[in-house]
């Protein structure tokens, strides 16, 4: 028997998975995944490993997307709109009759907790590969379930058991329950139609957000009104259940670190429960699955404080994003006990609850990958991807490996508006929590991420989570983000050594690209190198200057920071180097107390195909990558990333260094006295006209982005002078909805 914490052999996890995959016979012919992205090609690798052919659906923009280069078969089933097309009920059955698939799996999201399409699909006499209706219907309805788990003697939250009608009864509710309190949509979930209230004005704007928020997603705006249980941790118990009455839970995900009560980072198991706590919460976990006649996978939601007293909050009737960090734990594929379950089978032997929480297979980490600017707010981004590279050796949709990419994108393909903004799900897997987050930041480093200009992404922020010591302590409740954050995220602070090895990086990709011929393996021996090296010339005398390359940012993490590189000497049959870094101003002068380092450099690999840069320094490897030359730079600048910062590398000899502090600041384009839209988007409502005084904070306007309603505020005091957008209007970046008149009284440019 494993000992929990301990990761076992990949032979013991084979074996086990083996075990669990006894049943000679495919569980069924054919399925249908009525579902997108990541999600759709998670289950046709299952699909296909079960000798299960596939039929993908797509909407007309997504003909060539991965998961439909994956199944079987393909079908268009409408236009871009969701509602059009992955939630188009009919037309998925019309699809379902006409190649005669025998089951579907809906994924998550768009119909997988959709009570009349599992009916649907029950009716042409297909499984659908999820619970019973009836579940999904008594689940689904957040005020329903939390009625059933009452009855059920399971622990809930104070809170109003009906729907809430109009701000003025929601701020009702909110007054007597006691602020804070969470409005939440009664439908759906993914943090969608969810928001906290500290007092009225914001219960108000709550009530009106949300119901809007969860009718677009959910085709359902009814709300109701909770206690909101501060400083808690968000804890979910994964289970899989048959139709034979058994029922088996995995260990706990911890999901506490959270964004607008959207997940960011999840992990298993949990450094907050005690044994005997989980033991208790997969007992109450089994009450309730019992109690609705659960079949299929689903997760039950908790919220427990520090001193593991704890709540029900949801059950999700579905597969859930973060499902992959139960598979590393549990040695279970998931997506092939759901087929095996909706074809009749019974679990296997092994797989019970006792089983799988006293023998916890070492620790996992899940980090969402968004198509989204951190900088910026966290708003939406898109664009193609230019450059995607996993990292080496990483697995896709398995837990062979302890890196694992689950994603539905390639190089090449567009990040729609229309749909989710997920881009992948990293996952790392390690035998302590320790070595498991370091595995994510390796993984990280060597996740090479590009897109068109205007896009963004958030591995600098999954970088910075985790970095902190609160995260690395595992003091992590759902309060993390917003109090670690106050300001949003202005990007992460390099220490002093990770900033020197970036200096180095960029002085030697100088040399590389400039004075010495590339040689096959990365090597830099060269004889004129050598020669001029060992004369200590200007040649080898770099002053290279670091700044953050954060597009939109009002302040970064990195003041600018510069460094001479001096090249000492080099081994003629070697890589090693021996550098002395001496932190300078940006002229070349010695900045007081800045420090100075001789180092040894013992390895730096160049991959002309890969933009990897791997450097070793004092035993301390660091993988940085090379995203290409500044083309308009007068010096020769380069960007790079390294832990999650990206920095724009200046590279300069030192009398170029000394003629630069003559030269004259670039230009900035001043926005002050404009509101403008901070992604691409659609404007929903402007709440101001030309001539109206606004206070600073006060609405301007609503876009929406990705499902979000994002409210646009006015930066400081002042009077509108100019609406240029009208609701309806499709937005770009920076496109301008308003101006505003200068405190001077002139008016905005």
């Amino acid at each position: 028997m494993l000992r929990a914490g301990a990761r076992p052999t990949l032979a013991v996890r084979r074996t086990f998975l083996r075990g669990l995959s006894s049943a000679a016979a495919p569980p069924f012919d054919k399925i249908l995944i009525a579902n997108r992205g990541e999600i759709a090609c998670r289950v046709i690798r299952t699909a296909r490993r079960l000798g299960v052919k596939t039929v993908a659906v797509y909407s007309q923009p997504e003909a060539r997307a991965r998961h439909v280069q994956m199944a079987d078969e393909a079908y268009c089933v409408g236009e871009a709109a969701s509602s059009d097309s992955y939630l188009n009920i009919e037309r998925i059955i019309e699809v379902m009759k006409q190649t005669g698939a025998q089951a579907v799996h809906p994924g998550y999201g768009f119909l997988s907790e959709n009570a009349h399409f599992a009916e649907e699909v029950e009716k042409i006499g297909a499984s659908f590969v999820g619970p019973p209706s009836s579940a999904i219907h008594a689940m689904g309805d957040k005020i329903e379930s939390k009625q059933i788990g009452i009855d059920a003697k399971i622990n809930t939250i104070p809170g109003f058991q009906g729907v809430i009608h109009g701000e003025d009864e929601a701020v009702k509710v909110a007054r007597d329950i006691g602020y804070p309190v969470m409005i939440k949509a009664s439908a759906g979930g993914g943090g969608k139609g969810m928001r906290i209230a500290y007092d009225d004005d914001e219960a108000r704007e709550g009530y009106r957000l949300s119901s809007e928020e969860a009718r677009k997603s959910f085709g359902d705006d009814r709300l109701f009104i909770e206690k909101f249980i501060e400083e808690p941790h968000h804890i979910e118990i994964q289970l899989i259940a048959d139709k034979h009455g058994n029922v088996a839970c995995f260990p706990e995900r911890e999901c506490s670190i959270q964004r607008r009560n959207q997940k960011v980072l999840e992990e298993s198991p949990s450094a907050l429960l005690t044994p005997e706590t989980r033991a208790l919460m997969c007992e109450q976990a089994t009450m309730l699955a019992k109690a609705v006649g659960y079949h299929s996978a689903g997760t039950i939601e908790f919220l427990a404080d520090n001193k593991q007293n704890f709540y029900f909050l949801e059950m999700n009737t579905r597969l859930q994003v973060e499902h992959p960090v139960s598979e590393y734990v549990g040695g279970v594929d998931l997506v092939e006990q759901m087929l095996r379950v909706a074809a009749g089978h019974p679990l296997p032997e092994k797989l019970t609850t006792e089983h799988l929480t006293s023998n916890i297979k070492g620790w996992a980490l899940e980090a969402r990958v968004y198509a989204e600017d951190p900088i910026r707010g966290f708003l939406p981004s898109n664009g193609s991807l230019l450059d995607y590279k996993e990292p080496e050796g990483a697995t896709s949709f398995d837990i062979s490996k302890p890196v694992r990419v689950d994603s539905g994108l390639q190089e090449g393909m567009e990040i729609s508006t229309h749909y989710d903004p997920m881009i992948a799900k990293l996952v790392t897997h390690g035998e302590t929590r320790d070595a498991c987050i370091d595995r994510m930041e390796e993984a990280l480093n060597a996740y090479v991420i590009k897109g068109t200009p205007n896009f963004a992404h958030n591995a600098s922020f999954l970088h910075d989570l985790c970095r902190h010591p609160r995260f690395r302590a595992a003091e992590t409740p759902t309060s993390f983000i917003a109090e670690e954050y106050p300001n949003g995220f202005m990007g992460v602070k390099l220490a002093d050594d990770e900033r020197r090895h970036a200096a180095t990086a960029a002085a030697l990709i100088h040399a590389e690209k400039q004075l010495i011929s590339f040689v096959s393996g990365g090597g830099l021996a060269n004889e004129n190198f050598l020669e001029v090296s060992e004369e200590g010339g200007e040649d080898r005398n770099w002053v290279v200057t670091l700044e953050d390359h954060c597009p939109g940012a009002k302040q970064t993490a990195n003041a600018k920071v510069s460094f001479r590189v001096e090249i000492l000497s080099l081994e003629e049959f070697s890589d090693e180097l021996s550098i002395r870094v001496t932190e300078v101003d940006e002229w070349g002068s010695a900045v007081e107390g800045g420090t100075s380092t001789s180092l040894s450099l013992e390895q730096w690999n160049w991959d002309m195909e890969q933009p990897l840069i791997d450097v070793v320094m004092d035993d301390k490897r660091r993988t940085m990558q090379y995203h290409g030359p500044v083309g308009s730079s007068n010096f020769c600048a380069y960007y790079l990333a390294l832990n999650g910062s990206t920095m724009r590398a200046t590279v300069k000899s030192s009398s170029e260094a000394a003629a630069s502090k003559h030269m004259l600041p670039p230009e900035v384009k001043d926005l002050s006295n404009m509101i403008v839209s901070p992604m691409p988007g659609l404007l929903i409502s402007v709440a101001v006209a030309d001539g109206q005084t606004v206070e600073m904070g006060q609405e301007v306007a609503v876009v929406e982005a990705m499902k979000m309603q994002n409210v646009l505020r006015a930066p400081r005091a002042g009077v509108i002078n100019t609406v240029k957008a009208k609701p309806g209007d499709s937005l770009n970046v920076e496109q301008v909805i308003a101006t505003m008149e200068a405190e001077e009284g002139e008016l905005a440019a």
